[in-house]
C-alpha cells in the first residue's frame, strides 16, 4: 500500500517545475535624465530585487499579472514621501520608471515632480556560478 502511495506522489510531483529567477538589465530615460538598473524577478517567491550602479538597491514584493510585473519602494525622508514605481512588460520587455514626490505636511503645496522615464529591458544570461 505504501509503495502505491509513493508511486502516485512521485508521478504527480514530477510534473511540477520550479521557475528559475530571471535577471534583467534595464535602461530608461526621459528628456532630462537616464537611469540604468538591474532586476532579479522571482515569480515563485513573489520577490523582486532592484539594484542600480550607484549602489542603491532594495527588495520588494512584485505584483505579477499576465502581461506585466510591477513593484515599488516607498520611503519618507524629511517630510517628503518618495515613491519609486517600476513596471516591466512581460510581452515586449518595455519598462516605465516613475518617481513621485509628495509632501506629507503640505500635500497641496509641493507639486509632484515625477516625470516618467521609459525604455526597455533585456534578459541577462547568467553564467555558471561557483556558489
Amino acid at each position: 500500500m505504501n509503495r502505491i502511495v509513493f508511486v502516485i506522489l512521485g508521478i504527480s510531483l514530477s510534473g511540477i517545475a520550479f521557475a528559475k529567477p530571471i535577471y534583467l538589465e534595464c535602461d530608461v530615460h526621459s528628456y532630462e535624465k537616464q537611469q540604468i538598473f538591474t532586476v532579479k524577478v522571482d515569480e515563485d517567491s513573489g520577490k523582486v530585487t532592484h539594484s542600480q550602479p550607484d549602489g542603491f538597491a532594495f527588495n520588494a514584493d512584485g505584483f505579477f499579472s499576465a502581461d506585466k510585473i510591477t513593484y515599488q519602494k516607498i520611503e519618507v525622508n524629511s517630510g517628503i514621501k518618495i515613491t519609486l514605481r517600476i513596471e516591466i512588460s512581460r510581452t515586449d520587455l518595455s519598462a516605465t520608471y516613475v518617481t513621485d514626490l509628495v509632501s506629507i505636511q503640505f500635500p497641496n503645496q509641493i507639486s509632484n515632480s515625477g516625470t516618467p522615464m521609459v525604455g526597455a529591458c533585456k534578459i541577462d544570461e547568467v553564467t555558471e556560478r561557483k556558489f
